[in-house]
């Protein structure tokens, strides 16, 4: 019986060992479980291992995963069985090192998920670190060994403390650390985003996007190395956040990893969301709230190629063409489908090492950029001016940039992912420059190019007013000619007789027309039109007794009548009058000077050798005298307000002579000047 009762009580001190709960510590041993509602915590207490549901998701489905003690809500940078839960409503679960050393998920005897690891070591024992990594090890001092670490096989966070490793042999990969995003916020199962180092060895951080038909696509990337910095994530300065190193070697069977090295106490986090965002948290102690610090890609600009190849995005999400380049599609280009990208406006001609010989190839600097993907580190060259010259000097180099931080790097294939950082946030406080080979003739744009443009404008303008000017002239002088206006130019009388009769008059705003003022041979300071004597001499039949109107002391007044059907008076000067040409210019300038609404106008005149004529309106309506003047006896008229004049050899008639002057009475007397005249 008491043999029995011993057996007993051993049997209960064992399976009082197997189950550990919350304040048992840091470490499972061998032979101990974790159950639904136990936890571990890290000597520090800043992180824990328990058993927990994602905030929002599915109540009944229960993770073993690694939290952050401190913050003020449920935060877990790893989980062990992400994508096999097991049920809150079983009977039991939890989580137990074997003696065989494996750390196993199980749900009632069903084995959920396990790290598959065996050892003869024994002494089993799982712990959780002061950096949330969990580490499950064997044996005991000297002989202590780790056989599995959860930082070696991550979920989708990155903590200070572990490795971004790639290890290549033969250029392929043969070892690479991968972070995988949740599937969604409330779910932890393994999403679309994964991230890790370039496998091509650039030492690139990229994010691949798993497409529909289950390839990776490249979704963004972090730039190139710069011993300090990414040259595409601009680090903002916040409690020693350049912790990053790169260490080691890629042919190595370490690998090249990085670290994070933290200095001070702040805890930090760098997830990879379920939208494909990596995005660095900093933990601000005294609330337990998260703090973003940085987080890409935010923008457009910031995903990979948006632009297509050979352009450049900028911080308005703009896609804009490198210089010396242009849209490969102009009408995809313009409705803002970049995918096709730009291509060279002018081929290189890559036959020129110094620029200033011949004016071959030359570099556009494009400042403050990411730099391109694709780039191609040379060693050998220590400084930015040998740098230049390499890549002037290779036929395949497209373009170069050199920085202390990153070398000298050349592009040889298409420029890819080019992003314009805003001003104030470039990486390392100043940005990099990019110098992009085209034809020297490509550097002329800009300002140069501007200018020639403007200058070919102008030209243009110029030429076009110069041909419309020339035109008008050519147009007006044809009409004046057809007119018989005369110009400032001399004429012969024999000029003067081709000229057109029809005159036509401008308009005068202070009444009624008034012809053009010109100047012609022997007429120097005649401001009328001139008619030929040709064209007075065919209006009046010739000078005929029939069209005769009047006759004075200075000749003879006669009817005419236009090639219009305009009807005129034409007073012919006698040649024996006396009046000599400098008299007549005289007359004809008193009286063009001479202007009234009242007064009938004068036409014209004409000067042909020793003819001198003067053009007037002719009045219709019977002879003046029948309206103007008023009868006072024998052969003299009175005006109306006094002026008399002599009847003329056809009862006296007054012809009016001035549009600007005088009226002409024809009788027997000399021309005088009429008082006001009425129509």
């Amino acid at each position: 019986m008491a043999r029995a009762t011993s057996a007993a009580l051993a049997l209960l001190i064992f399976l009082l060992c197997r189950h550990v709960h919350a304040d048992a510590g840091t470490t499972l041993s061998q032979g101990q479980s974790l159950a639904g509602n136990d936890k571990l915590l890290s000597a520090n207490g800043a992180f824990s291992l328990s058993f927990f549901s994602p905030r929002g998701g599915d109540g009944s489905r229960m993770y073993l995963g690694v939290m952050f003690a401190k913050a003020a809500e449920p935060t877990v940078p790893w989980v062990a069985n992400r994508d096999a839960p097991v049920s809150a409503t079983a009977s039991s679960y939890s989580a137990t090192v074997t003696d065989s050393g494996d750390l196993r998920v199980m749900e009632g005897e069903r084995v959920v998920w396990q790290t598959n690891t065996t050892s003869s070591a024994g002494n089993f024992t799982l712990t959780i670190q002061d950096t949330g990594n969990l580490v499950l090890a064997g044996g005991s001092g000297a002989q202590a060994v780790h056989l599995w670490q959860s930082f070696d096989y991550p979920a989708d966070t990155f903590l200070p403390g572990m490795n971004i490793t790639l290890a290549r042999r033969g250029g392929a990969v043969v070892r690479q650390t991968l972070f995988r995003s949740w599937r969604s916020p409330d779910d932890p199962a393994p999403g679309n985003f994964t991230l890790g180092q370039d496998p091509l060895g650039s030492s690139q951080l990229f994010i691949w996007r798993r497409s529909e038909d289950g390839k990776d696509v490249t979704h963004w990337r972090s730039g190139q190395w710069a011993k300090g910095s990414f040259v595409g994530i601009p680090y903002r300065p916040l409690n020693g956040l350049y912790g990053f190193q790169l260490s080691g070697d890629p042919s190595q069977s370490n690998g090249l990893y990085y670290t994070f090295q933290r200095f001070n106490s702040s805890q930090y986090r760098f997830v990879l969301q379920p939208n494909g965002t990596e995005t660095c948290y900093q933990l601000v102690d005294a609330t337990g709230a998260w703090e973003v610090v940085w987080s890409q890609p935010t923008l457009p600009c910031q995903a990979y190629n948006t632009c297509g190849p050979n352009a450049e995005c900028s911080a308005a999400d703009h896609c804009t063409c490198l210089r010396g380049f242009e849209p490969k599609s102009e009408a995809e280009y313009g409705s803002g489908v970049w995918a096709q990208g730009c291509v060279r406006s002018s081929q290189l001609t890559c036959s020129e090492r110094n620029v200033s010989m011949s004016g071959g190839d030359a570099f556009a600097v494009l400042s403050g950029v990411k730099l391109p993907d694709l780039a191609a580190w040379e060693s050998a060259v220590i400084s930015a001016d040998a740098c230049r010259q390499w890549c002037l000097a290779n036929c395949t180099c497209n373009a170069y940039s050199y920085s202390g931080g990153t070398g000298c790097l050349t592009w040889a294939h298409e420029l890819l992912d080019i992003y314009q950082f805003p001003s104030g946030q470039f990486p390392n406080g100043q940005g990099y420059d990019l110098h992009i080979k085209v034809p020297a003739s490509a550097l002329g744009s800009g300002s140069k190019r501007r200018t020639r443009i403007i200058v070919s404008v102008l030209f243009v303008l110029a030429v076009v007013l110069a041909a419309c000017g020339f035109l008008m002239w050519k147009c007006r002088r044809r009409i004046r000619d057809k007119l018989g206006v005369g110009g400032g130019k001399k004429r012969t009388g024999a000029a003067l007789m081709l000229r057109p009769a029809t005159m036509k008059a401008k308009h005068d705003f202070s009444g009624p027309k008034q012809p053009d003022q010109e100047v012609a041979e022997n007429g120097d300071g005649c401001e009328l039109p001139m008619f030929t004597l040709e064209t007075l001499a065919a209006a009046t039949g010739g000078f005929s007794e029939a069209n005769k109107l009047g006759e004075g002391g200075f000749g003879l007044v006669y009817k005419g009548s236009l090639p219009g059907g305009e009807e005129v008076a034409v007073k012919r000067l006698s040649r024996s009058s006396g009046q000599g040409c400098q008299e007549f210019k005289n007359e004809v300038t008193l009286i063009s000077e001479l202007q009234h609404r009242n007064l009938v106008r004068i036409l014209g005149c004409c000067i042909h050798g020793h003819e001198k004529m003067l053009v007037y309106e002719y009045m219709p309506n019977k002879s003046l005298d029948a309206f103007l003047l008023i009868r006072r006896g024998g052969g003299c008229w009175t005006g109306r307000r006094g002026s008399t004049s002599s009847k003329g050899s056809r009862g006296g008639s007054c012809t009016s002579t001035g549009t600007r002057g005088s009226a002409w009475c024809t009788g027997t007397s000399r021309p005088a000047t009429s008082s006001w005249t009425t129509r």
